[in-house]
């Protein structure tokens, strides 16, 4: 038996379509703006309380807390058409990120489990996560947010029944 180790020139590799990727649900948007919406009010409550009865002067925090919040809705808002995943017949693929892009694909032959997790904003607008693990740590490799449940649990049975062939 002998070893081969070809090489595949740069322009021949396969490349993954922008068109393979499916967008997450538009309600993970509002979900995730609904969820910055109320850290931001907590926290100003918390700062107003402060300058009324504390030494704390309200345009100290006012500005910082407006302008991070309006670069926060921002990104959200701007970075949400870029998520996606992709599922193919022998990985899954997900990339997200407007300032710092990330795409990372697992193949389902390295994949050990595979389960939902849903908060309670997540509840309130029926979403779930997918969260992929492979051999080797213990936080997930690859999280898949802002799906509905039922699409949710789809994928994940998906995931199992092909990771599961590859035993």
């Amino acid at each position: 038996m002998s070893f081969e180790n070809k090489l595949i020139p740069p322009d021949e590799l396969p490349e993954l379509e922008e068109a393979d990727f499916t967008g997450l649900e538009k309600d993970f948007l509002y979900m995730r703006l609904l969820g910055r919406g109320i850290f931001f009010f907590l926290a100003a409550l918390v700062l107003t309380f402060w300058t009324l009865f504390g030494d704390m002067v309200w345009y100290h925090w006012l500005i910082p807390w407006a302008v991070l919040l309006t670069l926060l809705l921002i990104l959200d808002i701007k970075g949400f058409d870029i998520k996606g995943y992709a599922i193919r017949t022998k990985d899954i693929s997900y990339k997200s990120g407007l300032i710092f892009f990330t795409q990372s694909s697992i193949p389902f032959n390295r994949i050990q489990h595979c389960e939902i997790s849903q908060g309670p904003l997540g509840r309130l607008f029926d979403l779930a996560s997918v969260r992929v693990y492979t051999a080797g740590g213990g936080s997930s490799d690859m999280v898949i947010q802002g799906l509905h449940k039922e699409r949710a649990q789809k994928l994940r049975d998906y995931i199992t029944k092909l990771s599961s062939e590859y035993e």
